[in-house]
């Protein structure tokens, strides 16, 4: 099976600096996103070859969500932004749910603009109480859209139809008032991307330190966990 995302594992060398592994976990890598339109995109993939995160075994959702924590913390000390977090569920090669590799990856990227209000305006979205949550999608043989901003309970919502591929990069686009760039076929961003991964990799070796940003995320979680404990009483 040809699979990008597969192969990337098994290059110690990459020719191209989107294909650098920047970071992993035992079952997880990250590695800058191409088409690399907000610095710090970044792009968590199973070292497994699966579909979609609803493909993924139960026991590595706490590994995933760790490394995730992880990374996010890592970002935290190079973007000002809040990151969110995204996937395009494919079911099977029919029907992709708007991902263009079939393979399953994360989207974190760094966004002043809170995605949800649009999204919200155009599919049906539902609460799920954590990622491990995206299980049910594939119970149901359904696609999907999920996202998730950061410190706060994701979503995901089914696709009674398919959506345009990289679809949610379009909308981050045009969010930014820069519709042209969500291809990452003809706008590939290279030298972004690399000076992103330079940073990346220098604050690996240094060690992330705590940022104010950070800090402030993990407080709004805890708030948020209490008045969700508040409501249930």
């Amino acid at each position: 099976m040809d699979c990008l995302f597969c192969s990337i594992q098994e290059t110690s060398n990459p020719p191209n600096p989107e294909d650098e592994i920047i970071d992993e976990s035992e079952n997880f890598y990250a590695k800058a996103a191409l088409g690399h339109f907000v610095f710090g995109y970044t792009l968590i993939i199973s070292k497994e070859h699966l579909l979609s995160f609803a493909h993924l075994p139960e026991y590595l959702f706490p590994e995933l969500e760790a490394f995730r924590d992880n990374i996010l913390d890592k970002l935290h000390n190079i973007c000002r932004n809040p990151i969110s977090i995204m996937e395009h569920g494919a079911i099977n090669r029919c029907r992709r749910g708007g991902a263009c590799i079939d393979h399953a990856h994360l989207h974190l990227m760094p966004l002043a603009l809170d995605l949800f209000p649009i999204l919200s305006k155009r599919f049906s979205f539902g609460e799920l109480e954590s990622i491990h949550e995206l299980r049910r999608f594939k119970e149901t043989q359904t696609p999907y859209l999920y996202y998730q901003r950061e410190g706060l309970r994701g979503h995901g919502v089914m696709l009674a139809q398919d959506v345009p591929s990289q679809l949610l990069r379009r909308i981050a686009c045009q969010s930014l008032d820069q519709p042209e760039l969500w291809d990452w076929r003809v706008k590939p961003l290279r030298d972004v991307l690399k000076q992103f991964t330079g940073e990346y990799k220098r604050l690996t070796i240094a060690g992330p330190k705590a940022s104010p940003r950070s800090e402030a995320m993990q407080e709004k979680k805890a708030a948020h966990v209490t008045m969700q404990r508040l409501r249930t009483g």
